[in-house]
């Protein structure tokens, strides 16, 4: 976003014009996560998992579902209060184990074990449908998830081109900054080692190579 507000201020300081600028955090948190598209884009492979849980905030991580996990973080007193609701378990929003976050924490496993036991029942969806609105949290997608997303191809977020020479087109991710005047993103291929000497060159007025 900061990226952004500089471009448009340097776009209406040239021209005088100023414009709409969007950045959703879905898209942001795609390009920081790059990497994950570019292989996918490139060959189809697939990055695994780095860690689940987060070490001093409980309950803060990802949890199994019948068809692959979720993100929840619930570690503040009334998210832990609504996922409590939402599974079942109003007696945990007292008990001793589980009462605040300090203690949940020092209980982690006894904590992680009651919520993935509920998560592993429901799919992804289901989660999100109950939590959504109450409780942060969001499908854990893999990369095939991602290119079939309809956020990620609304948004453009998914960028096709052609590499040099004889290649197939590959995808790379696209960028988050949204104006409706100037668009940015990508707009031509990398070029080949010395394709553009010639006009280089000239543009500086060196003499041409023979």
């Amino acid at each position: 976003m900061a990226l952004g507000l500089v471009s448009a201020v340097h776009h209406a300081h040239r021209t005088g014009k100023g414009q709409f600028m969007d950045v959703a955090m879905y898209d942001a948190m795609l390009a920081y996560a790059e990497t994950i598209i570019s292989n996918y884009g490139y060959n189809q492979r697939e990055l695994g998992a780095r860690d689940v849980h987060h070490p001093t905030l409980c309950p803060f991580g990802v949890f199994p579902t019948s068809d692959g996990g979720v993100a929840i973080a619930a570690p503040g007193a009334e998210h832990w209060a609504a996922l409590c609701v939402a599974m079942g378990r109003e007696d945990l929003i007292g008990d001793a184990r589980t009462k605040n976050t300090y203690v949940r924490a020092r209980e982690q496993k006894f904590t992680l074990d009651i919520v993935s036991q509920w998560t592993s029942t429901q799919t992804k969806a289901q989660v999100v449908g109950v939590l959504g609105g109450k409780v942060p949290c969001g499908p854990v997608n893999r990369a095939a998830d991602i290119f079939a997303d309809p956020h990620v191809a609304a948004r453009k977020m998914i960028t096709e081109f052609d590499l040099p020479g004889d290649n197939p087109r590959v995808s790379i991710v696209g960028t988050p900054i949204k104006f409706t005047e100037t668009q940015a993103g990508f707009y031509r291929r990398a070029p080949k080692l010395g394709e553009h000497s010639a006009e280089i060159r000239q543009q500086f007025n060196l003499p041409l190579e023979g």
